[in-house]
């Protein structure tokens, strides 16, 4: 029988990411429904003190502590997970959409020969069918997928799709001993870190966005001055990124990051459709962009017809000002 809705939870420099407390609280609110408990899945080495911040957002706690788990590798966090899915059988199982989602969730899939829908934005129920809300062709339809003949299933979803909330007092942690053993054929030599404070592209409240007209990476600075006022994030498109304007951790698109930032700003951005499938369901979309036929304002609800650089100066003073006054 298919019990609780598991949720992966990923860190970052021993954090816990946003994005997973968001999952846990939809995960929670879910298992209430199908009168199951919600679990919190951490792996990794020296994690259990990171484990008692869980507490107040799921029923339970599975703890794998183990030092060969301190990085994330697709062998060993693959074993761990195809084993307690075995073992707990939980009705879903939730991940974010993020690097370490889009790599560990198929891999899971294949293995334990389950359903999944990546890359969602919502759930609901209709009674005791499940519906998954899922952006298509671009954001340009939106579709809701429903499973037959399964009651288990794998679901990612995008960051910044629900809201953070504490449904739960006191969860019970599970410590689980694993035997994991690394695929000797891959062997990590080592790790090299950007050592950048900005905050995850991914996970951003406020993001504004550059392309092509910007005209020079030098240009950018202007973005990173508003991201810092808003305490957000300034993202590039994929074409700055393959004129090496900006880094690729700043790409935006089908080939780079997927966000859903409450406001997002594109400056300077056409809007071809591998760069609108990676931000088409943010919250607020606004376009400024001096051609009026650039596709980018098919996908905003507010655009800006004008030069970026008249248009920038006066959005900052203005965020500023705005700033002050709160």
């Amino acid at each position: 029988m298919s019990r609780g809705v598991f949720v992966f939870i990923e860190c970052k420099e021993g954090a816990i990411r946003k994005v997973s407390f968001e999952l846990l609280s939809k995960a929670k609110e879910v298992a209430e429904k199908v009168s199951s408990d919600s679990y919190a899945v951490l792996i990794g080495a020296d994690v259990k003190r990171t484990a008692e911040e869980l507490k107040t957002y799921a029923d339970k706690i599975i703890v794998v502590d183990k030092e060969n788990l301190k990085e994330y590798r697709w062998d060993t966090y693959t074993q761990v997970m195809e084993y307690l899915v075995k073992k707990y059988n939980p009705r879903m199982v939730f991940g974010a959409s993020t690097v370490t989602g889009k790599d560990l969730f198929p891999r899971l899939a294949a293995r334990l020969e389950m359903p999944i829908v990546s890359d969602a934005i919502g759930i609901d129920f209709e009674g005791d069918e499940m519906k998954i809300k899922k952006p298509l062709y671009g954001g340009k339809i939106i579709s809701w997928v429903t499973f037959k003949g399964s009651k288990n299933t794998l679901l990612t979803f995008r960051p910044n799709t629900f809201l953070i909330e504490k449904k739960v007092v006191n969860g019970e942690i599970i410590e689980e001993t694993i035997d994991v053993q690394k695929d000797t054929r891959v062997n990590v030599i080592g790790i090299q870190k950007a050592g950048t404070k900005k905050i995850d592209l991914q996970e951003a409240d406020f993001i504004i966005c550059g392309g092509r007209g910007m005209k020079s990476p030098d240009n950018f600075q202007a973005l990173e001055e508003i991201a810092d006022i808003m305490e957000g994030r300034a993202g590039a498109s994929r074409a700055v990124v393959d004129a090496k304007w900006r880094d690729y951790d700043d790409q935006i698109g089908k080939s780079g990051k997927t966000v859903s930032p409450k406001l997002y700003i594109g400056c300077g951005i056409s809007g071809a459709l591998h760069h609108t499938m990676g931000m088409d369901t943010s919250k607020v979309i606004v376009a400024i962009n001096k051609d009026p036929n650039a596709p980018i304002f098919q996908y905003a609800d507010y655009g800006i017809v004008d030069d970026v650089f008249n248009i920038l100066p006066v959005l900052k003073e203005e965020l500023k000002k705005t700033k002050e006054e709160l």
